[in-house]
């Protein structure tokens, strides 16, 4: 035998004992992925593809990571009964139609902490079934090897499985996150006079037939109008406060939008947080606000506020028009 054979043989024994350790290590043997372990979770899967979900339900490691999505009669997802933000349940419906299960990672349990999908500090899934029956219980735990991916495994097998997709990524949000932050949508159009009060001061905007706005009957700048009407347009919460906090007597400033015949469009009330600086807590109310806030005090950042309750001096200017 050659030198050369020689080392090729060692080098070859040398690949192989390494995958072997490796696959040791983490569990897996070439002959240890069961194709019926690996069946039992596509099935899984497909079950609550095929069915329209009516809920699901998402359990996180931390105290705000926990949340029950449900689908309502008209088809509209709820996030622990508040209105869910629809783009964020897309999100996840798709994951969960997309998802494709990979190679076995694990089949011994004591690999369960090291790839993330221990029960007791990891994020599950139940995905309840309109069609009723047991519910599909999923842990996802660390990413996986490839992008995106996560090492996966159902709630009552010791196989974690590597799942292919964006998974994790869709399913990984705190409670307050899965909610719709639309708090306002006001068809601006219709609206022909905004009072404004900005702590002790009150001014009152006003359309006229032409179009042109006054504040206090002078002439108000457009670009400034324009600028306070897009954030009631659709006014977006920069989080949510605890279901518990409410404005109190605190507050400083509110905005009402008032349509032709003198209803409330839109009202927003604002106040100072205890803590000051840049957050301030809000409230919205009028035909404009969002279904099911139900009197939801929301975050506001600062320079929101200046936008939606601006100073007098701020909105008096050059005549205009802005619809």
């Amino acid at each position: 035998m050659s030198e050369k054979t020689l080392r090729i043989i060692i080098g070859a024994v040398v690949v192989l004992v390494a995958a072997y350790a490796l696959a040791a290590m983490i569990g897996e043997s070439p002959s240890s992925a069961s194709g019926d372990d690996a069946r039992a979770l596509v099935r899984a899967l497909e079950d609550a593809r095929k069915a329209d979900l009516e809920a699901i339900r998402i359990v996180g490691p931390g105290p705000g990571d926990s949340v029950e999505l449900a689908r309502g009669a008209g088809g509209a997802w709820s996030a622990n009964g508040k209105p869910a933000d629809s783009a964020g349940v897309a999100r996840l419906l798709d994951a969960l139609e997309a998802a494709r299960v990979g190679h076995l990672a694990a089949a011994n349990p004591d690999n369960h902490a090291r790839l993330g999908v221990a029960e007791d500090s990891t994020w599950r899934l139940e995905l309840h079934r309109a069609a009723g029956g047991e519910p599909v219980r999923l842990l996802l735990g660390a990413n996986g090897p490839s992008h995106p991916s996560v090492y996966a495994r159902l709630l009552d097998a010791d196989e974690v499985f590597v799942i292919a997709g964006d998974l994790a990524a869709a399913a990984r949000r705190g409670a307050g996150d899965w909610r719709d932050r639309v708090v306002l949508r006001l068809d601006t159009a219709g609206v022909r006079r905004v009072v404004v009060t900005r702590d002790t001061q009150t001014y009152t905007l006003e359309r006229g037939d032409s179009a042109q706005w006054t504040a206090d009957g002078a002439p108000a700048d457009s670009a400034a109008v324009a600028e306070l009407l897009r954030e009631l347009a659709r006014l977006e919460a920069q989080a949510f406060a605890p279901d518990t906090a409410v404005l109190g007597d605190d507050v400083a400033r509110s905005v009402l939008a008032l349509g032709a015949a003198g209803d409330t469009l839109a009202l927003v009330r604002i106040a100072a947080t205890e803590e000051g600086g840049y957050a301030h807590r809000a409230a919205a109310g009028g035909k404009a606000a969002g279904k099911g806030l139900g009197g939801a005090v929301f975050e506001l950042p600062g320079w929101r506020v200046d936008r939606i309750a601006p100073e007098k001096g701020s909105v008096t200017g050059p005549a205009g028009t802005e619809g």
